[in-house]
């Protein structure tokens, strides 16, 4: 499996649910033959669970690069082990 139909397969299923959330506060049924706009227009909201996963994981990384030293979390997200011999 690569990287970005995993990504992609995330994203897929963090839509699904938000638009199930938005479903049982509309209490609309899956089996109502709705579409996703039609609930949306009803609901008046728009997507924005995976904007917003995406700014906050965007951000969280920015955070982490600014650490001073070196930090685990910074060492795992850059991928390096500090004083590995390179090949």
């Amino acid at each position: 499996m690569k990287a970005g139909h995993s990504e992609r397969m995330k994203e897929t299923r963090l839509g699904a649910f938000e638009m199930k959330g938005v479903r049982k506060i509309l209490r609309v049924s899956w089996t109502a033959k709705k579409t996703n706009e039609w609930v949306l227009n009803k609901a008046g909201v728009k997507t924005e669970l995976l904007e917003t996963a995406k700014a906050r994981k965007l951000a969280y990384y920015g955070h982490t690069m600014r650490k001073q030293g070196s930090c685990l979390e910074k060492v795992i997200m850059q991928g390096t082990i500090p004083d590995a011999r390179r090949r």
